[in-house]
């Protein structure tokens, strides 16, 4: 219909026009027996003298319009396969969206916004004058609206896919391909937008208005009041997932086919487009997300382990990353994350300097202790997390050693600064021999892994039946049994190839074996079948004789440097606790400024002031905080009027 005219015959302009009067004259008749009949359906018909065009007003009118509703053209059986696929003739659905590639066209879905523009442009421009209270909805309005009701369907069924009942490993990596979906999605309705709606502004705030609901729960019953906060925790997640990946840079396909120094180039700029362009999807999506302070502490944390653990792919990337998140937040979001990289390029420098004294220092206690590489990085209180701090912890006289030069160092050059060991922090490179191994391995351990394998440095125990839990703490100074548990864990039931250690759990047949003598098959077959992954306080532990690996370097993982379902709990809980200190101040300010205020406008205000998503309970309750606190107070007389108290 789109492009169909008739040929300007004599005959058949006359049979048309004849028809056309049929059509306008029995309208008329029936407009005038019910008023409920409109006569606007035949408007288009009887006044376009335009011959070449009535009879596709006549069946855009009398035909189309009547069945352009939710149950006919635009039900989501008939309309949403023409907006998933380029040619409406998909099953549709969320499958679909993640499978197709390329450039769509959407041309059945061109069609109908066509369709319904020149409905639109045909119809009265005002509601009925006898009728001030009806809802006057045009043919793009009812469209419009249909694709609303599709993109939050679609959107809402990527946030589910992370929550569907199953195992925690099968959650986990879905929950890995919920962001990805997640801009395949908006750049699926942005093709939506541009191709098949013509960038039309109407249907641009519909798509703007689709993100800020699927992202923030809005959409979802499930999610309703989360406020952005698990979607911000995951967009997190996948920025950490990429800074970290060296592989994720870039794609062999991205890779140009060329060779010497154009294409060293070459390669070169398509990785700098390839960052750039993952760092601009990953804003576009992080600008429709309310809860940005919970995608602060969650990225504020992972790139603190990243900088620390020298994980970071490119300090040029994150640099630029944090540029555009201070484009769009301002300068007070990302001071502390500036700082960060402050602190590291300050403590290259400290230690050049470091290096240069060492090189001329001389210690009798040093220099009879065999020697060792050390890289002290200086952090500034404020900047990083909260990590923990084991005051008790018993290290070897090598690390002291080394300890007490730095300290002398740093407090000559640095007098009236003070030093706190944060150990949690501290990694080291252990040289182990294994007896079945010809060359001695190099384990990448953290020192609290370090010091629990130095136990086993000689023996296991003093009876040679091994070490429990209780007896490496005491040796260790490890007063944080979680701590100790997660360590010993790590380093006896990690993956293949990292189990230095051997755990025999106290009621295991195997038990009273001598750890020498329980190397036949069935034995270590019954040991592995029986092996819990807990550690109780009888379970025993032995250095691994039969140890094994192809590598060299050998990197184990320690627990907490993996998200544990406990520290994401504390992260969001801080999250919380400081929202709590923003809605103080917000309440504090405004009383300040107003002296008096009425209940309406202090929740009206401190609303328009807050930058995260925050319920009036929530504001209600600080408020009879400050009340109780005695930073202002109710009228008398008038309990929903407030005084300042200064």
């Amino acid at each position: 219909l789109t492009s169909y005219y008739l040929p300007s015959n004599a005959a058949t302009v006359s049979a048309l026009r004849q028809l056309a009067s049929g059509v306008a004259k029995a309208s008329k008749s029936k407009s005038t027996t019910n008023p409920a009949v409109s006569p606007s359906l035949v408007w288009a018909a009887t006044s376009n003298y335009n011959t070449r065009r009535i009879f596709p007003s006549i069946i855009e009118t009398q035909l189309l319009a009547p069945h352009l509703s939710t149950s006919g053209i635009l039900h989501p059986h008939h309309l949403y396969p023409m907006l998933d696929d380029e040619n409406g003739s998909g099953t549709g659905g969320l499958a679909e969206l993640r499978t197709q590639s390329g450039q769509k066209t959407f041309d059945n879905a061109k069609r109908l916004y066509t369709l319904c523009w020149r409905l639109t442009a045909s119809s009265p421009s005002s509601p009925d004058p006898n009728n001030s209270t009806q809802s006057h909805k045009t043919a793009l309005d009812h469209l419009r609206i249909a694709f609303g009701e599709y993109g939050r369907l679609r959107g809402t069924e990527i946030i589910k896919r992370g929550s569907v009942s199953g195992s925690k490993a099968i959650n986990k990596e879905m929950e890995k391909k919920i962001i990805p979906d997640l801009l395949a999605f908006k750049f699926h309705l942005q093709s939506l937008h541009t191709l098949a709606f013509r960038s039309d502004e109407a249907f641009g705030a519909m798509l703007r208005s689709i993100l800020e609901d699927v992202l923030n729960g809005a959409s979802s019953k499930e999610f309703d009041g989360d406020g952005g906060r698990r979607i911000a925790e995951l967009l997190a997640k996948h920025v950490d997932a990429r800074f970290k990946d060296a592989k994720a840079q870039i794609t062999a396909s991205q890779l140009p086919a060329a060779t010497g120094a154009s294409g060293s180039a070459a390669a070169a700029a398509a990785v700098i487009d390839s960052n750039e362009a993952f760092q601009n999807e990953v804003m576009s999506l992080f600008r429709h997300v309310h809860s940005k302070d919970v995608f602060e502490a969650f990225f504020k944390r992972d790139l603190a382990k990243r900088l620390l653990t020298g994980r970071s792919v490119s300090s040029d990337v994150e640099r630029s990353f944090l540029s555009k998140l201070k484009a769009e937040c301002g300068t007070g979001y990302t001071s502390k994350m500036e700082g960060m990289f402050k602190d590291m390029e300050l403590s290259r420098d400290i230690m050049s300097s470091y290096s240069a004294y060492s090189s001329g220092a001389t210690n009798a206690s040093i220099d009879s202790i065999k020697p060792m590489d050390v890289d002290v990085q200086v952090l500034t209180t404020g900047y990083w997390p909260v990590y923990p701090k084991y005051p008790n912890i018993i290290l070897t006289p090598e690390i002291l050693a080394q300890k007490s030069k730095f300290e002398n160092y740093y407090n000559n050059k640095y007098q009236g600064r003070r030093i706190t060991w944060q150990y949690s922090l501290g990694n080291c490179v252990v040289k182990a021999m294994f007896p079945r191994q010809s060359t001695h391995k190099e384990l990448i351990v953290n020192l609290c892994q370090s010091l629990v394998l130095l136990c086993f440095r000689y023996d296991d125990g003093q009876d040679g039946m091994g070490l429990t839990i209780d007896e490496v703490m005491k040796k260790t100074g490890i007063d944080d049994r979680d701590e100790t548990e997660r360590v010993l864990q790590s380093l006896s039931l990690g993956r293949d190839g990292t189990r230095v250690l051997t755990k025999v759990d106290f009621d295991s047949p195997i038990n009273s074996l001598s750890p020498g003598k329980s190397e036949s098959p069935s034995a270590r077959a019954m040991e592995k079948q029986k092996t819990r992954k807990n550690v109780g306080p009888h379970d025993r532990f032995f250095f691994n004789a039969s140890f094994t690996s192809n590598q060299r370097r050998i990197r184990i993982t320690n627990i907490t440097m993996k998200e544990t379902a406990e520290e994401r709990t504390k992260t969001h809980e801080a999250v919380s606790k400081d929202r709590l200190y923003l809605i103080d101040a917000a309440v504090v300010r405004i009383m300040k400024a107003r002296k008096t205020i009425d209940h309406r406008g202090l929740m009206g205000e401190v609303m328009t002031q807050l930058k995260f998503p925050a319920s009036s309970t929530d504001v209600k309750k600080r408020v009879e905080s400050l009340i109780e606190r005695e930073y202002m107070e109710r009228v008398e007389g008038d309990r929903s009027r407030y005084n300042y108290l200064a």
